[in-house]
């Protein structure tokens, strides 16, 4: 006999109704309300124990973007309303992961290897790439031969030194560029169009 593909029917209906009446409109309280359907959780952010401060950060977006050297192409191929919920998330990622950066901070100036690769992970995934640069230059700096990855991203004890200014002023520089994109919800501003590689498709075909 042949082997059964796809989901048991015990599996199939354990899962929630794809016409389910949900109460929820706004896509993010709807997506709280999928996760912790019949008993599911959701995830609760940490409480960030070093705060961003973003006093005396430009509030020229044409600044912000020469300061973060950030690449709009891949925001500007999202639909506004995709990009804008996605902003809002990574608004909080990037205090959230600078916060664990910080709190492993042995001064004056050593940052835990597995926090500053998280960090540029998030940052260089949507091209910041000032900030990533400098994550970069820690890493460059460390020597790593006693401190074997143990599993992926992870290499316990080990620590890089940062130039923490340079790190804080640039991911204070990134947030508020953040920031600004969200309370337009998900407009890019003016600085943004001159930025963005545009591939022209073309299809060529050889002579028959």
């Amino acid at each position: 006999c042949g082997v059964r593909m796809g989901r048991s029917k015990a599996k199939e209906a354990s899962l929630p109704e794809i016409d389910e009446n949900w109460k929820s409109k706004d896509p993010k309280d709807l997506a709280k309300e999928i996760a912790t359907f019949m008993g599911g959780t959701w995830p609760e952010r940490p409480i960030r124990k070093v705060q961003l401060l973003l006093d005396g950060v430009p509030q020229d977006d044409e600044e912000l973007f020469e300061i973060t050297r950030l690449n709009p192409t891949l925001l500007s191929e999202m639909s506004i309303k995709t990009r804008f919920l996605f902003l809002e998330v990574y608004l909080e990622d990037i205090q959230d992961v600078y916060s664990e950066v910080m709190e492993s901070l042995v001064p004056p100036n050593l940052v835990t290897y597995d926090t500053l690769r998280k960090f540029k992970h998030l940052t260089i995934s949507l091209s910041f790439n000032a900030v990533s640069d400098i994550a970069q230059a820690a890493f460059d700096k460390t020597d790593f031969d006693d401190f074997p990855e143990v599993a992926p991203d992870e290499r316990p004890g080990c620590y890089c030194p940062l130039d923490v200014a340079d790190f804080t002023k640039h991911t204070a520089a990134a947030t508020a560029l953040v920031k600004m994109m969200v309370e337009a919800e998900g407009e890019l501003p003016p600085a943004a169009e001159s930025r963005i590689i545009r591939v022209e498709k073309k299809f060529y075909y050889e002579d028959a």
